[in-house]
């Protein structure tokens, strides 16, 4: 008896670090997750688009999109473990229930995430088109690219479907009886439920579809602001003979400004009806005890939106602006990880009193996780660092052309 409650406790302190780092490893998640979940089709639609800068754009983002799906994954696998091991009871029974939909996942994903690389290495003239702005093939559609980039939306959607499908059956355990009823063989289930037809599930997925709008906003003007070459190659600027490479460099920074306030009130209207519809009674029991919170969250887009829309109006102080939208939103997003923990915790209440759940402690997996969760975050952020500094170098072969010509 004593053994088997030793190995039932939690490894860790519940509160002062498994939700604690599951919602930081949540809010992690939600940044690339949001630059792939909504920023690709926006990234598809801008190639399509008769633009020069909404094209660069485009093909900016799908030069990043292998290194940003990457990360996404990596995040996620943070809290899903800690997901399993607060809520094992309820997770595992919704999976069961809906086995097959949830296994569904990993080819998807590997189709995706295949069709996101050829989408990135299918761009023409690749050594140039991340780079330069001026150049004349940065505004060339790639068919290709966009059939690609198409495929992986495609998929990746998909997948936040049967996502919030497995986590919202999750917390709705007065289904999984009728459900165990319908689709039993013998005593044993199949494996072939679902949920769709709850409205949570489309509550869930429109607010991480808004959140994500609003990343792919911000995201936009902090990498045409600290990725972007401050200075073209001498032989393009000579190509474009009405307009600078420098203005051309600042042109394109107030073009996305303007995206990203585009996206911000997207995503916040998104925000404020599913926050309408949950204080409707349209999302059920455990969003509803959350989401009295979720003011704050709309009120955090908000912020976002008219941060950017300063950053717009203003030429001098248009960095300081987007730092604080950026701020701004790295605290809404806090704030929904904070909120979406309550509603879990909610949901899984007459399985699981997580307050009542034992801990047995184990000093030495901790600071081995705490070590190298630090060393990560050193990591990361000396490769963010080494990659702003490198994008801003001059292009030795552009200057190299351009000696050449001069010659």
């Amino acid at each position: 008896m004593e053994t088997t409650l030793l190995l039932s406790g939690m490894p860790a302190p519940l509160f002062l670090f498994v939700q604690f780092f599951k919602v930081v490893g949540f809010v992690l998640h939600l940044i690339p997750m949001g630059l792939w979940f909504a920023g690709l089709p926006i990234a598809v639609f801008c190639a399509l688009w008769n633009c020069k800068h909404s094209r660069h754009y485009s093909q900016r983002m799908f030069g990043q999109f292998p290194i940003i799906m990457a990360l996404g994954i990596n995040f996620g696998i943070v809290p899903l473990l800690f997901l399993q091991a607060t809520y094992y009871k309820s997770f595992y029974t919704a999976t069961i229930l809906m086995a097959w939909h949830w296994i569904a996942v990993i080819p998807i994903l590997i189709i995706g995430y295949y069709a996101l690389y050829l989408a990135a290495f299918s761009r023409r003239n690749n050594n140039s088109n991340n780079k330069c702005l001026c150049s004349k093939n940065s505004q060339q559609c790639n068919c290709r690219t966009i059939f690609y980039g198409i495929i992986a939306s495609i998929c990746l959607m998909t997948i936040g479907v049967l996502i919030s499908n497995g986590l919202t059956l999750m917390v709705r355990s007065d289904l999984w009886a009728g459900i165990m009823e319908r689709t039993n063989y013998y005593g044993a289930t199949t494996g072939v439920a679902n949920n769709m037809r709850d409205s949570a599930l489309w509550i869930r997925f429109a607010t991480m579809f808004g959140l994500g709008l609003m990343t792919a906003g911000i995201w936009a003007v902090t990498d045409s602001h600290l990725l972007l070459r401050n200075n073209c190659s001498a032989q393009n600027s000579v190509q474009n003979s009405e307009e600078s490479a420098s203005d051309e460099v600042t042109s394109y920074r107030r073009w996305t400004i303007l995206l990203a306030v585009s996206l911000t009130v997207l995503g916040a209207i998104l925000l404020t009806g599913t926050e309408w519809q949950v204080k409707t009674g349209n999302g059920g029991e455990n969003i509803t005890i959350a989401y009295p919170y979720f003011g704050w969250v709309v009120l955090g887009g908000y912020l976002v939106f008219v941060s950017l829309l300063l950053a717009g109006l203003v030429k001098r102080y248009s960095g300081t602006f987007i730092t604080v939208a950026v701020l701004f939103h790295i605290v809404t997003l806090s704030g929904f990880g904070v909120i979406r923990q309550i509603g879990q915790n909610a949901g899984v209440s007459q399985h699981i009193e997580v307050a009542k759940i034992p801990a047995n402690i184990q000093w030495s997996p901790l600071l081995v996780f705490l070590i190298v969760f630090v060393a990560g975050l050193g990591i990361i952020a000396w490769m963010l660092r080494q990659a702003i500094v490198s994008c801003n170098k001059p292009n030795p072969e552009s200057q190299i052309n351009h000696s050449a010509n001069d010659s």
